[in-house]
C-alpha cells in the first residue's frame, strides 16, 4: 500500500516538476496540512503558519524543476519552510535594524505629544470642575480624588444616596458638554480622565 502511494507521489512530482498546474493542486491538497503542521512548529500562531503555508507553496511552484520524486518529498518540504522561515527571520532583522532609528524618532515625538496632550486634558479638565456648583463640585471631588463611595458621601454630607448620584450624573454631563464644547478632539482623553 505504502509503496502505491510513492508510485502515485512520484508520478503527480514528475507532472509537477513539468509544469502540470492540476498536479500541482493535487500536492497543494495532500500536504497542506502536514506543511503547516511543519510552518506551525517554527512560528507558533496561526496566521504566521498560514502564510509561511502559502509561500512554501509558491517556493515550490518556483523551484519545480528541482524537485527529485525518487528523493523524500516529505524532507524537501521541510528544507523549504526551514529556509523560507530563516529567510523571513533575516528579512525582520533587516527591517527592524532599518527602522529602528525611525521607531527611536517616533517614540520621543510620540511621547512629547502625548505628554502636551496629557497636560492639555488636564487643564481642560480642571476649568470644567471649576465650573460646577460648590455641592456638585465637593460630591465629584470626593468620588474621584477621595475615593468615596456614593453610600459614604450622602452620609458625610448628610444627603441621600440618590441625591449623590444625581449630582454625579449632573456633574459628569456638564464636564462632557465643557469637553465637547471647548476640547472636541480632546473628548476620548476626557473620557480617560473621568475613568482612570
Amino acid at each position: 500500500m505504502e509503496q502505491l502511494e510513492d508510485f502515485k507521489n512520484a508520478k503527480l512530482l514528475n507532472a509537477v516538476k513539468t509544469g502540470n498546474s492540476a498536479a500541482f493542486n493535487e500536492i497543494y491538497h495532500l500536504y497542506r496540512k502536514k506543511i503547516y503542521g511543519y510552518a506551525y512548529h517554527f512560528t507558533r500562531g496561526k496566521e504566521e503558519a498560514e502564510e509561511l503555508t502559502q509561500d512554501v507553496f509558491v517556493r515550490l511552484w518556483e523551484n519545480r524543476s528541482k524537485i527529485d520524486p525518487e528523493k523524500n518529498f516529505d524532507a524537501f518540504l521541510y528544507t523549504l519552510i526551514r529556509n523560507n522561515f530563516l529567510a523571513t527571520l533575516r528579512k525582520k532583522a533587516r527591517e527592524k535594524a532599518y527602522s529602528s532609528e525611525n521607531l527611536k524618532y517616533e517614540q520621543s515625538f510620540n511621547a512629547i505629544e502625548d505628554e502636551l496632550n496629557a497636560k492639555e486634558t488636564k487643564q481642560i479638565a480642571q476649568e470644567a470642575i471649576e465650573s460646577l456648583s460648590p455641592q456638585v463640585k465637593k460630591i465629584y471631588l470626593m468620588s474621584r480624588n477621595d475615593h468615596h463611595t456614593h453610600e459614604e458621601i450622602s452620609q458625610l454630607m448628610g444627603i441621600s444616596k440618590n441625591t449623590v448620584n444625581n449630582h454625579l450624573k449632573k456633574s459628569l454631563g456638564i464636564m462632557r458638554k465643557y469637553f465637547s464644547t471647548y476640547s472636541p478632539e480632546t473628548i476620548l482623553s476626557f473620557v480617560l480622565v473621568l475613568f482612570c
